[in-house]
């Protein structure tokens, strides 16, 4: 049972995210003021009236317990990130122990794939070694029950499946933390896997483009993403694969691909996905969207067009997207590039500043490859001598020494 002792505008807002309401939605929700709403986002710490908290109590009474369990999250997010990454190891573990102690029936492989779909839900939200460590003792777990267990056909078939999503993942937190070669094999056999088990490919096709890009192999990062946009079916990572295309196209330096393959993004974001909770290792919700329409946009000269994609996602946050740590990084500091482009250093300063206090658990690699790049745009003629820009790269470099590392073997690999 989630209680609130006493409300404040942090924990009213982290209901309104749980129901995944504007502030318009959930003013009328609560049948208060939308400016209320408002004051809310932007004092924390204000504490309601009386009337209100009995208001906000009944209001959490009627959510739905998977509302109830996101807002339970969101609350977290206040506490101290070894805490929050502690209850999230020891719910995670628990649930791979119960797994691990059953035997290979359609119940323990719902039960895997839940466990793998719930390790897809926290991605965006924790430091990817925690998570990678579970995704692989799930992985062997699956593999092991693929080799030992008699299983009928299609309950073989579903365990490649879930292996094929557990590998995909492995792929992507790899990359987030450098190790690009790894992720490159983990990619390959995420593939092999969805085959084998007659699986949609689509999410292995996007982390090997993703790891492509990552390495420099821009031509066949687009190849891979546009056979991944052919075969996915109408889902986020549909829609992900046709902006990886154009990013890769525009990096190589192919305008008109790039451009086409934009075209395709936008007709597949015609296609609404409510289930999506925008916070999945397999969403692409608005604020990534813009991302790789930043990226696109800067790698094709048009500095303009990436600060609208940018204002794009911090619109979308304020309208209560899901907001993800990486994401938001990787958006300033693109905006950031844009502004040098556009010759304004202190833009550049004013927009990075934010960023250089992201803690160093969560300064994945996607995140300091944008600083590297940042740096690199500063070593231009037009800002070497500047005072302004030789402190920027001096803090750019000990943000990225402080970062992350794939220091520990991983149990299970």
């Amino acid at each position: 049972m989630v209680v609130v002792a006493s409300w404040t505008g942090r924990s009213a807002d982290a209901l309104r995210q749980a129901l995944r309401m504007t502030n318009e939605a959930f003013a009328e929700h609560l049948g208060v003021a939308v400016r209320t709403v408002a004051y809310w986002r932007q004092r924390h710490d204000m504490v309601p009236l009386p009337a209100i908290q009995e208001v906000l109590d009944a209001a959490l009474e009627r959510a739905s317990d998977r509302e109830k369990e996101h807002f339970r999250l969101l609350r977290g997010r206040g506490a101290s990130l070894s805490s929050r990454l502690s209850d999230v190891a020891d719910d995670v573990a628990g649930l791979t122990t119960w797994i691990t102690a059953t035997d290979t029936s359609d119940n323990s492989i719902d039960r895997l794939a839940s466990a793998a779909a719930s390790l897809a839900e926290i991605h965006t939200q924790s430091p990817p070694q925690q998570v990678l460590g579970e995704v692989m003792r799930l992985h062997q777990e699956t593999h092991n029950r693929l080799r030992t267990d008699a299983q009928r056909l299609r309950q073989t078939r579903e365990l490649f499946r879930i292996d094929s999503e557990l590998l995909a993942h492995a792929c992507l937190l790899f990359g987030d933390l450098g190790d690009n070669e790894k992720a490159d094999s983990y990619g390959q056999a995420a593939l092999l896997c969805a085959q084998e088990s007659g699986a949609n490919e689509a999410k292995a096709w996007s982390v090997q483009a993703k790891t492509a890009r990552w390495q420099g192999r821009y031509a066949e990062s687009a190849d891979l993403a546009s056979r991944g946009f052919e075969s996915s079916p109408l889902a986020p990572i549909r829609l992900q694969l046709a902006h990886q295309e154009a990013n890769a196209a525009a990096l190589l330096g192919d305008r008109n691909r790039a451009q086409h393959a934009l075209q395709r993004a936008e007709k597949a974001a015609e296609t609404t996905f409510p289930n999506d909770s925008g916070v999945s290792a397999w969403s692409f919700p608005r604020a990534r969207q813009a991302v790789f329409a930043l990226s696109v946009a800067t790698y094709t000269g048009d500095p303009d067009g990436a600060l609208r994609a940018a204002a794009m996602a911090d619109d979308c946050w304020a309208s209560g997207d899901p907001l993800v740590p990486a994401t938001w990084a990787q958006v300033k500091l693109g905006a950031a590039i844009a502004y040098l482009l556009k010759d304004s250093l202190d833009g550049a300063a004013e927009t990075v500043a934010p960023v250089l206090d992201l803690p160093p658990e969560l300064r994945m690699s996607t995140v300091t490859g944008y600083m590297d790049n940042l740096d690199r745009h500063l070593r231009d003629p037009r800002f070497v001598q500047s005072g302004m820009g030789v402190a920027l790269r001096d803090q750019i470099r000990t943000f990225n020494a402080g970062a992350l590392r794939n220091e520990h073997t991983v149990e299970g690999e």
